[in-house]
């Protein structure tokens, strides 16, 4: 019986922490997974890159395309958001897109805008893709968002090999 309460006690220690860690999140060409949810969908940028930081991911960089996965929440089961988005299936998605030219300066968790016009982004968006309308592209950075607070975005690059590369930047915010 007491080694029964310090099993269960370990394992309520170990989900409580493991809740203050970013989720785990896997991207390849095919798909976009996690240990958590998508909620809220995603969105990918595709960039132009100025410059690089020392951490070895974009720091100055223009946006020129975006993407954005909208998750279907179904009235019959609404808790249940995918916790893995194929680029090139159907799903209880859809995708839309925006060409854009946005510039920014990546410092840090953050990012600035360095166009001063005010556009209104959500006002441009077209299209109602049931898969993603990009392909990603070798030597090509994106920039990824998950909608989580846990999460500030993801820098994925394929190398001119085809090997992939993510680099995530975690907030540091709490989700309790």
């Amino acid at each position: 019986m007491i080694l029964l309460l310090i099993a269960g006690a370990l394992y309520f220690l170990y989900s409580f922490f493991t809740a203050f860690a970013p989720p785990e999140v896997n991207i390849t060409k095919e798909y976009i997974s996690t240990n958590r949810d998508f909620i809220n969908g995603i969105s990918i940028e595709k960039l132009r890159v100025d410059s690089m930081g020392g951490e070895g991911y974009p720091v100055k960089y223009t946006v020129i395309y975006e993407i954005s996965c909208n998750i279907h929440h179904p009235k019959d089961r609404p808790s249940e958001p995918p916790d893995k988005i194929y680029f090139g299936k159907p799903g209880r998605y859809s995708w839309d897109e925006d060409t854009t030219r946005i510039p920014y300066i990546h410092n840090g968790l953050s990012r600035t805008s360095l166009d001063s016009t005010g556009k209104l982004w959500w006002l441009r968006k077209f299209g109602d893709h049931p898969v993603c309308p990009i392909k990603f592209e070798p030597d090509q950075w994106y920039f990824i968002t998950l909608g989580n607070p846990q999460v500030t975005g993801i820098f994925f690059y394929i190398d001119k090999t085809g090997k992939e590369h993510q680099h995530v930047l975690a907030s540091g915010v709490s989700p309790i």
